[in-house]
């Protein structure tokens, strides 16, 4: 008999923002993507300039939502940008306690 382990089923329910009168979708975060994004947390960001702060978080938009264009992330003013990357970052939190929660079959 054969066992599988079906990570498909584990996977979580799409994420969108809307921006702009369009719908993008938030990618999935990735092990590259959460590496990122703990890198940048372990910063000490405020020593950092607000420039440095505010071209780190778009980049990290820019890879949470890939199709957004960066002419777009550009236009966003910078509650904007702070709310997208916490809203991502609150799915990376939900993915990492229902992966947690579950056991493997």
């Amino acid at each position: 008999m054969t066992k599988l382990l079906d990570l498909d089923s584990i996977l979580p329910p799409k994420k969108e923002i809307k921006l702009a009168g369009k719908t993008y979708a938030i990618a999935e975060m990735t092990v590259g993507l959460f590496a990122k994004v703990k890198a940048f947390e372990g910063k000490d960001i405020e020593s950092m300039s607000m420039l440095d702060q505010v071209e780190a978080y778009a980049s990290l938009v820019a890879e949470v939502i890939p199709d957004v264009p960066q002419e777009v992330i550009n236009r966003l003013s910078i509650p904007q940008l702070q709310q997208i990357f916490t809203f991502a970052m609150e799915q990376a939190d939900e993915e990492n306690e229902a992966a947690a929660g579950e056991e493997v079959k």
